[in-house]
C-alpha cells in the first residue's frame, strides 16, 4: 500500500511540477511582450508629444525639410518620414522608419523607428530591437500643414509590426494615432 501511495504521489507531483513551469513560460512571454508593447507606447507617446507641440510639418524626404507639406490619407499618398519645426529653441525635429540599420535587431528582420534633433544630429532608434517595425504602407500622414489653409494640422500615425518575444514565438500588433498640433492654426 505504501509503495502504491507513494507511486500516485509522484505522479501527481510530476503533473503539478509541469504545470508549474508551463505558467512559469507563459508568464515569462507575457513579460517580454508587455515590457515591448510599452516601449512602443513610450515612443510613440514621446512622437505625438513631439508632433503636438511642433509647427511647420513637412511630410516626406523630397523637398525642403523646413517649409509644410503635406501627404494626405485622402490620396493614398504618405511617408515613412517626417520633419517639423519643434518648440521654442529646439529646432528641427526628424522622425523616421528604418529597415536597414536598427541597433540590436537581425539582418532580414529589420525595422525601427528612429529620431533626430536638427539637420547635423544623428539618428537614434525609439523603438527597442524586439519591436520590428514593417514598411507595409506608410508610417505618416499630414494633413493641413500650411498656416492659414484654414485647416488644423494633423499627422496621422499608422504603425504595423511584430514583437519578437523569442526566437519561435512573435506578436503582431497594428496601431494608429492622430496627433493635432496644440497651437490653433490660422
Amino acid at each position: 500500500e505504501l509503495l502504491v501511495s507513494v507511486a500516485i504521489f509522484s505522479i501527481v507531483m510530476v503533473m503539478a511540477l509541469g504545470a508549474l513551469l508551463s505558467l512559469s513560460v507563459a508568464a515569462r512571454r507575457a513579460e517580454a511582450l508587455k515590457t515591448a508593447i510599452d516601449n512602443l507606447s513610450f515612443g510613440v507617446d514621446s512622437m505625438s508629444r513631439a508632433i503636438r507641440t511642433g509647427s511647420n510639418y513637412h511630410c516626406g524626404s523630397t523637398g525642403v525639410d523646413t517649409t509644410p507639406q503635406d501627404c494626405s490619407v485622402s490620396s493614398s499618398a504618405g511617408a515613412n518620414y517626417i520633419s517639423f519645426l519643434g518648440p521654442g529653441s529646439v529646432g528641427q525635429i526628424y522622425y523616421q522608419l528604418d529597415t536597414s540599420a536598427c541597433p540590436g535587431q537581425t539582418a532580414g528582420n529589420m525595422g525601427c523607428i528612429e529620431r533626430k534633433v536638427g539637420a547635423a544630429g544623428a539618428w537614434y532608434p525609439i523603438t527597442s530591437p524586439d519591436i520590428i517595425i514593417s514598411n507595409t504602407g506608410y508610417l505618416f500622414h499630414v494633413i493641413g500643414s500650411a498656416t492659414g489653409d484654414g485647416i488644423q494640422p494633423e499627422v496621422i500615425i499608422t504603425i504595423n509590426g511584430t514583437v519578437q518575444i523569442n526566437s519561435k514565438q512573435s506578436s503582431n500588433f497594428h496601431l494608429q494615432s492622430t496627433v493635432t498640433q496644440r497651437i490653433y492654426d490660422q
